[in-house]
């Protein structure tokens, strides 16, 4: 099970020691393990504490009315969950977040972060928060890209290219298991499935469990 430490945590970097044990006091910071299963946050619950992943892994996931599950993403360790919810109080969560496995989370007040102040410690970590923020945003925007396409196979080729981008190489690690990938793409299991058999017999890539290569990225 993969951990960090707070230093390594992005939300806190450039905090001193001291600078970090004021952040803790004002923002009532606390640790709360998890098991794999637990759901941390529901769906429908407002003004959620902020959340940081010390260890282990939790999924976003969507659940419609009829039961159908959509994986929106995932949080490691050092990476926040529910920071635009802690932000706007007012607003319910879409979605649930639940844990992928056991692990610790850090959960945090954000009102005393948001108010003004001039302490180093407040102004360094409302930047952190906003260069995160970004970033996730730019993680939806590539999320739109490879579920827009109609077909599954289309959503599988838009998928892999961001991951084949994002790694360098025709060679990358799937960050879920064959199920979670369907949620993660909005599709059903086994048309997934049969969708990626179908480009392995056309020698367009080759699938060992997590591991993918592109073989004719040009032809996908």
């Amino acid at each position: 099970m993969e951990s960090c430490k707070l230093p390594d945590v992005p939300l806190f970097r450039g905090l001193t020691e001291t600078e970090a044990a004021a952040a803790i006091d004002a923002l009532r910071m606390r640790r709360r393990p998890f098991a794999k299963g637990e759901v941390l946050l529901e769906a429908g619950c407002t003004a959620p504490p902020l959340g940081v992943v010390l260890a282990g892994r939790v999924h976003m996931e969507h659940l419609d009315v009829w039961g159908s599950k959509t994986l929106l993403g995932q949080a490691g360790p050092g990476d926040l969950f529910a920071e635009t919810y802690a932000c706007l109080p007012e607003e319910p969560l879409l979605v649930s977040v639940v844990a992928a496995e056991s692990g610790e989370v850090l959960l945090l007040d954000t009102d005393q972060l948001l108010r003004c102040g001039c302490e180093p410690w407040r102004w360094k970590m409302t930047q952190n928060l906003l260069r995160i923020a970004a970033r996730k945003n730019l993680g939806l925007a590539q999320r739109s890209l490879y579920t827009a396409p109609k077909t599954i196979r289309g959503r599988i080729t838009a998928y892999f290219s961001v991951l084949a981008r994002r790694s360098g190489s025709m060679q990358f690690n799937l960050p879920f298991d064959r199920q979670q990938l369907a949620d993660h793409l909005g599709v059903d299991r086994s048309a997934l499935s049969n969708a990626l058999s179908q480009m392995q017999r056309e020698g367009l890539l080759t699938l060992d469990r997590r591991k993918v290569e592109l073989r004719q990225v040009d032809e996908l």
